[in-house]
């Protein structure tokens, strides 16, 4: 049976590695930035105080830009939530790439051991085959 086949299926397997790798790297910057965003936010939201204002519509806009800032810090904690979710999708993708990579070396190096216990057993065979060919020549000679 030929097994021409499994180096090109490993080398598909570790191109599609090393794509999901590619992508792992860009989500966890993805990710960090999202975690950067989100710390500046919080940081934003404390520092914000009670409003103290004179009239009414300086403590509404006040408020509404209060309101304004928790609303980016929602988002920026949804951002940050979803870059470590895809963080997470994207490192299962790879394990299981790895695996299957895995799987096909794992194949190539049986395949490889058969060869090699076959091309050892021909070798043995014609070995046995000159020392029994040379042992009946001697025989012939030691009966004449």
């Amino acid at each position: 049976m030929s097994h021409n086949w499994i180096p090109t299926v490993l080398r598909a397997r570790q191109a599609q590695e090393d794509l999901l790798a590619q992508g792992l790297a860009v989500a966890r910057r993805d990710a960090g930035r999202a975690a950067d965003q989100h710390a500046e936010q919080l940081a934003r939201v404390d520092a914000l105080v009670v409003p103290e204002s004179q009239s009414v519509p300086a403590f509404h806009a006040t408020l509404a830009s209060q309101q304004a800032a928790v609303a980016t810090l929602a988002a920026a904690r949804n951002r940050m939530l979803f870059a470590e979710h895809r963080v997470a999708g994207t490192m299962a993708e790879l394990t299981a790439a790895a695996r299957s990579r895995r799987t096909v070396e794992k194949l190539q190096e049986r395949h490889l051991d058969e060869q090699a216990t076959a091309a050892s057993g021909l070798a043995q065979r014609e070995l046995d085959e000159v020392s029994i060919g040379r042992h009946g020549a001697r025989l012939r000679e030691a009966s004449r």
